[in-house]
């Protein structure tokens, strides 16, 4: 078999390649000429070359969520992540599938993260959907401050696999410490309209804005941060009652 017509065959398997990646091997293994043919491709992609246009047409499809990366959910995109790391399958290096418009840090952490001997891969952007059952959830300490912990429990909804996928998602890109820094930064700006609320309508009135604030981070979907962050705020009753005013971040232990 030719490699362009190998190629073409392994566009064709990509998806397969992705529901289990254990029973694949690269088109390029053992060939290291043509591992480093297929990744000189990348290059194609850069300003001012024949495939410019594509590079530019992968990072519109950033644009239906506000160029937010789909890793994190809170930086800007920047960079285009390699799926299937190039390294390891060089055969889809220009793939438009296999790239994934990103945040620096997310890619930076990602890096050649896959998981080729157990199938364990993280959530691939354009194929997989997040879990749409609540698992991520919030812990709100008030006492000498307001301190904020992210943790993930498993759901009857939810098979083990895909909750270890989760896990690995978590655990590849730092996001309990990330979402904690964003969750102190997000109460922070936000004190003046706890305070507003609490001296015009005590603790119910803001009990029923965190709860409006969390409806309306769900529209992202039931675990974004910000809706595990606003739902435990809601419930929590110090918080409620003027213990936002304790605001540090100092962390959780």
């Amino acid at each position: 078999m030719g490699v362009r017509s190998g190629i073409i065959d392994a566009y064709g398997d990509y998806e397969d390649v992705l529901r289990d990646i254990r029973r694949f091997t690269s088109l390029a293994h053992g060939s290291d000429v043509l591992t480093k043919a297929l990744l000189g491709n990348y290059a194609l992609l850069d300003r001012g070359r024949p495939l410019e246009d594509l590079r530019n047409s992968i990072f519109r499809t950033a644009l239906s969520r506000n160029s937010r990366c789909p890793l994190c959910e809170r930086a800007q995109v920047c960079a285009l992540d390699h799926f299937l790391p190039k390294n390891q399958f060089p055969e889809y290096s220009i793939l438009a599938d296999n790239l994934i418009p990103v945040c620096e840090r997310c890619n930076r952490l990602k890096g050649d993260e896959c998981d080729r001997a157990g199938g364990l891969l993280m959530f691939h952007a354009y194929f997989d959907e997040f879990p749409d059952v609540e698992i991520l959830f919030a812990e709100i300490d008030v006492d000498n401050t307001v301190a904020i912990r992210y943790s993930l429990h498993n759901s009857d909804g939810i098979d083990n696999f895909t909750f270890e996928r989760v896990e690995k998602q978590y655990k590849v890109l730092g996001l309990f410490d990330f979402y904690q820094m964003e969750a102190v930064a997000e109460l922070t700006d936000q004190i003046d309209l706890y305070d507003e609320t609490y001296g015009s309508c005590g603790d119910s009135g803001l009990r029923s804005t965190l709860r409006a604030l969390a409806r309306g981070a769900e529209r992202k979907g039931v675990n974004h941060w910000k809706a595990a962050l606003y739902r435990a705020l809601s419930r929590n009753v110090e918080f409620c009652s003027g213990g936002y005013r304790n605001l540090l971040t100092t962390p959780m232990n």
